[in-house]
């Protein structure tokens, strides 16, 4: 265990012994998306160690793991699919293509759409941090049985389309998409 584990998992502890001081539980602690949110918080948190280690950051990853699984994709698209904004996405993507991991070109003919892919040296780098992102993933579901993590996968997954059914309206609330 690494200085850092042993620190969040330390944090962990003063937490969990905090939120049941007197016998209750937070409110916090019922709320699924909280939940989600602080495992992935702390699952980042470990992950972005290991690599910033390697030179690279969270979002270096989710650039590099969206153009695993695609030849090309737009700026638009890349921003989407790894969840960062639009601006700090070009910016990224332009230290990307100075470090070598990344291309990227305009389309023809008016050139205003840039499509972006992993260079040689991208899938190089790509490839040895995919074993330490499948390791920290692993770490997560540690103990779970195969049938439990496809359960999970399935859960999350349904999730997610449950929430592409809203949209946030003009005036900021939550609405049901209607297309």
């Amino acid at each position: 265990m690494t200085a850092t584990e042993k620190t969040i998992r330390d944090e962990q502890v003063r937490a969990e012994q905090s939120a049941t001081a007197n016998g209750r539980r937070t409110v916090l602690e019922n709320i699924l998306p909280y939940l989600i949110n602080r495992l992935t918080f702390r699952m980042n948190r470990l992950l972005n160690e290991d690599l910033r280690a390697r030179g690279l950051s969270m979002s270096h990853w989710r650039v590099l793991a969206v153009l695993d699984s695609a030849k090309y994709a737009t700026v638009n698209d890349l921003a989407a699919y790894a969840m960062i904004e639009q601006s700090t996405l070009s910016r990224l993507v332009m230290r990307m293509e100075e470090q070598g991991l990344v291309r990227r070109e305009r389309t023809e003919p008016d050139g205003r759409i840039v499509n972006v892919s992993m260079t040689c040296e991208g899938r190089i780098t790509f490839e040895k941090v995919l074993a330490v992102s499948l390791a920290h993933s692993e770490r997560v579901v540690m103990g779970f049985s195969s049938n439990e993590k496809a359960a999970l996968k399935k859960a999350v997954r349904r999730m997610t389309r449950n929430l592409d059914a809203y949209r946030i309206g003009s005036d900021g609330s939550v609405v049901e998409d209607q297309a």
